[in-house]
């Protein structure tokens, strides 16, 4: 066990807690309660920005998809750390109460208990990366760069302190994690910007015109577009 990481989950589980921060983010690292929210922002990212808006949202939900196939379920299974409240006895886990839907479950108490002494025969140790924190990388970053608004490169940060804070996931797991979905995240968002740039303005001219970037305000790499042939 490293010390580092023992040392600053019981900084975050422990000592730097607060009944506000148990519901903020007890309900911010609770993926099920947000998916009607994702829905909606989705539908509205398309309503918005119509063709822009949905190239967006399928450029989200390919990265989650990488995120999950590619990256988290093979170095969970290849790593299998043992997350806090399996390796370590008196892990605060915070959580939404079991309601149904989970919407509800923001007017009930919330699930606060400790963890018991480990158990060597717990084969589910799945801590390392944290999907999670994968995933608010890609949506922070996708918005930070398609609505211009750098504001939203702080949802990752977030979710790292709240998978710690909640007794989920080691110090550890979340730094590296934010790391490779950035790498990961901009190499995807280089190649869509290419495709957009290249591909869908030859498919759909007016975008040519009316959006000729998707994600990058200048282009990171140099583009030649084909040009239609002039008349004889």
């Amino acid at each position: 066990m490293n010390p580092i990481d023992s040392h600053l989950l019981f900084l975050l589980n422990h000592q730097w807690t607060h009944p506000v921060l148990d519901r903020v983010l007890g309900t911010l690292s609770c993926t099920p309660f947000w998916v009607p929210f994702f829905v909606v922002w989705g539908l509205w990212l398309i309503w918005k920005f119509q063709s822009r808006g949905l190239a967006c949202v399928v450029v989200c939900a390919f990265s989650v998809l990488v995120n999950e196939a590619v990256i988290s379920s093979p170095l969970k299974k290849l790593t299998h750390r043992a997350r806090p409240h399996q390796a370590q006895e008196g892990v605060r886990r915070v959580d939404l109460a079991p309601a149904r839907p989970r919407l509800l479950a923001a007017f009930q108490p919330l699930s606060i208990s400790f963890s018991g002494p480990p158990n060597p025969d717990d084969h589910y140790k799945r801590s390392f990366p944290s999907s999670h924190t994968l995933n608010a990388t890609t949506l922070g970053l996708v918005f930070a760069l398609f609505l211009r608004s750098p504001a939203w490169l702080l949802l990752p940060l977030l979710m790292a302190w709240s998978r710690i804070y909640t007794g989920a996931h080691w110090p550890s797991d979340v730094s590296a994690s934010i790391l490779m979905g950035l790498l990961s995240n901009a190499l995807i968002l280089l190649g869509a910007e290419r495709l957009w740039r290249t591909r869908i303005s030859s498919w759909r001219p007016e975008l040519r015109t009316n959006h000729p970037t998707l994600f990058f305000p200048k282009p990171p790499f140099p583009v030649q577009i084909a040009q239609p042939p002039r008349d004889a």
